[in-house]
């Protein structure tokens, strides 16, 4: 869920003056060390709580940006947000003169900080409040839980100063108590169990050999004051999550802080938001941990019944792949600059030029996701829609030949028989939960075989062709392609003036129009498309999906 949508920094720390727009769900800013990058971070926990770092609040004389100190101006630091609440936000009976204080869903509160003063100045969409309304805004603040989650932090110490918050959990959900004492206490290990079944199951996935977890609950009142934690199963082991390493360790505190911050607003302050500032999660983990991390916080953040947002530092290619929104930083002259990239690809290539991430070959990117290569961009704009219609949280990678490589290629059947030719290495290395499949147009069916001879070793591929039972009955072979499953709106709308329709009512273009049909078609799909457009091609989309494992 996206929140906040942009941060306006000035004079902290190495940031001069700077603007980050069009923060993401789950935002990822890479960038070398010593650019800056955490000092966005450190701003917003300045911003949310006054601490630049947990027990260091904000000190002019410490924190102001240092190439500026011999100015003779008046030392000021300001931070702004600008918040973007979606419909689920609500605000509580007794609060009304908040919600019309802010005047909306979007508005901006800035602080600023000067030495004059022992607390900072508050701003609303650039205007002073008063002292009434600044107590106001700090209502409004208060529904939002922030975590600011530093790289050197201890995992399980975070865990450990949320057990209050997991009793809370389990006190509420013992509705009522068991006959006696033993019964009381099953019930409690019952509740517990539920309470962290979705965490266990993902706690196996990324680490098979962990074949369980359990909260450590006390067995009996003399076990009633317990220290908080987990116990892991091993074979048959249990083993407390401090003999654990710090990879798991970390794993742990993430889905602990997202079983909290997710599910029990109501419960802890009718806290209706969170907001995760993350220093490098990706810290301490093996490469295959670490995709399951950059996989989780993409989604705890768009799962649509989410109301998490995740800004995080990287240093990591998978954390820059699962992201939907990436960002450079940057230092020049002393100060941090922040780029923000709609084509994640290219922060991934500029990151591994800069040697802060590895180059990842474009087929393997987002391992744990499944991979629809597709045989030119319209295909790929199609599916793409198509499947937001039809199972809008599935995760999936719809690409052709032009998106994974770049520059000038172009798509066509025979071009992606030499793409998967060269590439039989990286198809291979998929794993069989995110397999390729490899669509061809129904005009290229002759080509599946060649396709199947150089796929046949790779379990997780798969070759499907565009079948003719999903053709608009009302246009003829003349329609190449993926265009000849595609709704009379689209035909008509992109075909206006050099579309005939013969006598029985079947629609034909002529040779020399096809190009220019098809960028028009393309054109159509930037304004998106409807349920009603993919009345013809919708079962063959979920056939893929199904190929897909979705």
């Amino acid at each position: 869920m996206k929140l906040i949508s942009e941060v306006t920094i000035k004079s902290f720390r190495s940031i001069s003056d700077a603007r980050l727009r069009d923060l993401g769900n789950f935002t990822a800013i890479a960038g070398l060390n010593n650019s800056g990058k955490s000092n966005l971070l450190r701003a917003l926990n300045a911003f949310f709580s006054g601490y630049t770092e947990p027990l260091v609040p904000l000190s002019v004389d410490d924190d102001y940006f240092r190439p500026h100190l011999r100015k003779k101006k008046a030392k000021k630091i300001s931070i702004g947000v600008k918040f973007s609440l979606p419909t689920s936000f609500r605000f509580r009976k007794g609060i009304e003169g908040v919600k019309k204080l802010l005047g909306g869903n979007e508005f901006e509160i800035l602080k600023q900080w000067d030495r004059s003063r022992a607390t900072p100045r508050y701003f609303l969409n650039g205007k002073e409040v008063s002292l009434e309304d600044r107590q106001k805004i700090e209502q409004f603040l208060s529904l939002v839980s922030f975590r600011y989650i530093p790289n050197r932090v201890l995992p399980l110490e975070v865990v450990r100063k949320e057990h209050q918050s997991l009793r809370d959990v389990l006190v509420r959900r013992l509705a009522r108590r068991g006959k006696s004492d033993e019964a009381l206490f099953n019930t409690l290990q019952t509740k517990s169990a539920e309470l962290i079944h979705s965490l266990s199951k993902r706690v196996n996935a990324a680490c098979p050999d962990v074949a369980d977890v359990r909260l450590a609950t006390p067995a009996s009142w003399r076990e009633m004051i317990f220290a908080f934690g987990y116990k892991l199963h091993s074979g048959n082991e249990e083993m407390d999550d401090t003999a654990q390493g710090s990879g798991i360790q970390s794993y742990l505190m993430l889905e602990t802080l997202s079983l909290i911050d997710r599910d029990y607003f109501k419960q802890f302050g009718w806290k209706q938001a969170a907001i995760w500032a993350v220093e490098e999660p990706e810290s301490s983990l093996h490469s295959s941990l670490e995709a399951r991390v950059a996989d989780f916080l993409a989604g705890i953040s768009t799962d649509s019944s989410s109301r998490l947002q995740v800004i995080a530092t990287t240093h990591s290619d998978l954390m820059l792949q699962y992201a939907d929104e990436a960002v450079f930083a940057e230092k020049q002259d002393g100060a941090t600059s922040f780029v923000g990239q709609k084509d994640k690809r290219t922060v991934l290539e500029r990151a591994a030029q800069a040697g802060i991430s590895r180059w990842i070959h474009p087929i393997l990117a987002s391992p744990l996701d499944p991979v629809v290569l597709v045989e030119g961009k319209s295909d790929s704009m199609f599916l793409q829609q198509a499947v937001r219609i039809i199972r809008p949280a599935a995760r999936i990678n719809i690409c052709c030949l032009e998106e994974l490589e770049g520059g000038k290629t172009t798509g066509g059947v025979d071009r992606m028989v030499q793409y998967v030719k060269a590439n039989v290495a990286a198809l291979r290395a998929r794993v069989l939960t995110a397999p390729v499949i490899v669509v061809l147009d129904w005009d290229s069916a002759s080509k599946k075989v060649e396709f199947e001879k150089y796929l046949k070793e790779c379990k997780a591929c798969e070759v499907l062709t565009w079948p003719d039972t999903t053709f608009n009955p009302r246009l003829d072979e003349t329609f190449h392609g993926i265009e000849r499953h595609m709704s009379d709106r689209i035909i008509d709308a992109a075909g206006n003036g050099f579309i005939a329709t013969r006598a029985d009512g079947t629609k034909v273009i002529a040779k020399k129009d096809i190009d220019r049909f098809k960028k028009a078609v393309m054109k159509g799909f930037e304004q998106g498309i409807t349920e009603t457009d993919i009345q013809h091609a919708k079962p063959f989309v979920e056939e893929i999906l199904k190929a897909a494992k979705i």
